[in-house]
């Protein structure tokens, strides 16, 4: 692997790694969404990461940038006048925030209006009167995996808020962290000052290689068929832009493809109630599969008493995951484990990646074990 090509995206995954294990790559996801003008809600527990990440996009910012807890008509008016004519990036720490019963989806309804159509051309009351124009934002927040289901309830999250919002599922495949309790010292990024991530150009042998078609089936299962292929373009252009590059090289397809697993989580673990209904997450078996990725196996004892769940309980929510070939465990075994195929194709190709930039040592264990 030619590491030159990509050697911001090392440097900020080595820095990160440093103190946070199984933080460096999603930190530089976030980054290429800040740099694609897109929105990303980061899903994780409590305590798994999601601050560190967000203090990182603070560390590495580019333009201006604003931490938002709450969304309300009268803040909104007090800064619309700073949001016309600019580029910004709002982080929040938790969407929960935003999600009030006074607020219900309108403050969601307005990051999406601002991340997809630049402009709010109106207000929300009669007292506050505002107009926002040409606002080139993105949005980088934190989700706790059953406000995740929440969200995935509103009336309008499959015809809009899908669409605008890309879900990425933190796991810990490099296993257990063992975190410090100051933030992880990223520092700056130099970016190239000459030309924009617009301006990266895309080779056509890339747009028809076999990666970039499963990146963009990937995307499309987040976002939907019209916009599958704009956002992967932006993601792509953003890491060639990160890197200092104005072109996009098979080193960006090839960390893009990376993120299979935590774009895919999503997918994976919603269904729908009705055939015309909107797709649901799961968030029980989202963090019984957060476990299994971070510790490769667990019984079915260990899980009960780490989770404090009922053992039928257990089952009913390790069932998606073994209908759906992810982990293997028949009734009344006393031991789950991660579908071997599953984890050489989703989970080991990231401690691959990790051993040849030099974090891990070749051959070094993870606690998530190979399978043979």
């Amino acid at each position: 692997m030619e590491t030159e090509a990509i050697r911001n995206t090392i440097t900020i995954v080595k820095r990160v790694e440093k103190t946070h294990r199984n933080l460096g790559l999603p930190v530089v996801f976030a980054k290429m969404i800040d740099l694609s003008n897109l929105g990303l809600l980061i899903v994780a527990e409590r305590g798994r990461g999601k601050g560190a990440i967000l203090d990182c996009i603070k560390q590495l910012r580019h333009r201006k940038l604003i931490e938002v807890s709450k969304l309300t008509p009268a803040g909104l008016k007090k800064i619309a006048d700073d949001l016309s004519d600019s580029e910004v990036t709002f982080i929040n720490p938790d969407i929960s925030f935003l999600y009030t019963q006074y607020l219900k989806d309108a403050a969601i309804n307005v990051l999406a209006s601002l991340i997809y159509d630049h402009r709010l051309p109106q207000s929300w009351t009669d007292r506050y009167q505002y107009k926002i124009e040409n606002c080139y934002l993105s949005f980088i927040g934190g989700t706790q995996a059953k406000m995740l289901r929440a969200l995935n309830k509103l009336p309008n999250w499959e015809s809009m808020y899908k669409d605008r919002f890309i879900r990425f599922c933190l796991f810990y495949p490099l296993g257990t962290p063992n975190y410090t309790k100051e933030y992880p010292k990223v520092g700056t990024i130099m970016l190239p000052a000459d030309y924009t991530p617009d301006q990266v150009s895309i080779p056509r042998s890339i747009k028809h290689s076999q990666a970039y078609l499963r990146m963009r089936a990937i995307i499309e299962k987040q976002t939907s068929e019209g916009r599958a292929g704009q956002y992967i373009d932006q993601l792509l252009k953003a890491h060639a832009y990160l890197n200092e590059r104005e072109v996009v090289i098979e080193q960006d397809l090839e960390v893009m493809e990376l993120f299979t697993l935590n774009l895919m989580a999503d997918y994976w673990l919603s269904e729908r109630l009705t055939p015309a209904g909107s797709l649901k997450f799961e968030p029980d078996s989202y963090v019984l599969l957060f476990y299994l990725i971070e510790h490769g196996s667990a019984t079915r004892k260990e899980l009960r008493e780490y989770f404090k769940v009922t053992d039928k309980t257990l089952v009913k929510y390790m069932k998606p995951l073994l209908e759906r070939n992810i982990a293997t465990g028949v009734y009344g075994s006393p031991v789950y484990k991660l579908n071997p195929e599953w984890y050489t194709r989703y989970v080991y190709p990231i401690i691959k990646w990790h051993q040849k930039i030099g974090i891990l040592e070749e051959g070094q264990k993870t606690l998530t074990e190979v399978p043979p």
